[in-house]
């Protein structure tokens, strides 16, 4: 008499069956990824500006509108007395200057100077122009496969 064969997989309930697949590829595919742009950002801005990585990416979130210490902390996920430092030593470069404001004496904002403009732009220039020569060998039809795909990415991910 045969032995019945059990099935051991997971139900779906309405799964889609390349779910598992579109996951791992999104986890293996992304993080090199944003590894290589990263290291792209960090040697532009190491090598052109003689500035750090994590000085770049405090000048950004204050470009966003991260304008305070106790903001960037948090969004740097950092002590304040670390951002402190941190934004001494952009103050003391010359890419951020720190305004009372108005009302609270205890209250800085923090603003990039027209040099620290300059730094970001002319990274994201650099970093895009890499980017773009990356992707520049891509047919017309991969082209428009890769901004479906970020579309989609975008918009799943923008989801609480």
């Amino acid at each position: 008499m045969e032995t019945p064969q059990i099935d051991t997989s997971e139900p779906s309930y309405g799964i889609p069956p390349d779910l598992d697949k579109a996951v791992d590829a999104v986890l293996e595919t992304l993080p090199p990824v944003w590894d290589r742009i990263r290291s792209n950002l960090r040697g532009a801005a190491t090598s052109k500006f003689d500035i750090s990585l994590e000085q770049f990416h405090t000048l950004r979130h204050i470009r966003k509108g991260c304008c305070h210490t106790g903001d960037l902390a948090e969004k740097r996920q950092i002590s304040r007395p670390a951002i402190s430092q941190a934004v001494a030593v952009l103050v003391a470069r010359g890419l951020v200057t720190r305004l009372q404001e108005s009302g609270d004496r205890r209250l800085v904002r923090l603003v990039l100077t027209p040099y620290a403009n300059e730094v970001l732009d002319s990274n994201f220039r650099e970093n895009r122009a890499w980017a773009k020569e990356k992707m520049a060998s891509l047919p017309a039809d991969e082209l428009g496969s890769v901004l479906k795909a970020m579309e989609i990415l975008k918009t799943t991910f923008a989801r609480g």
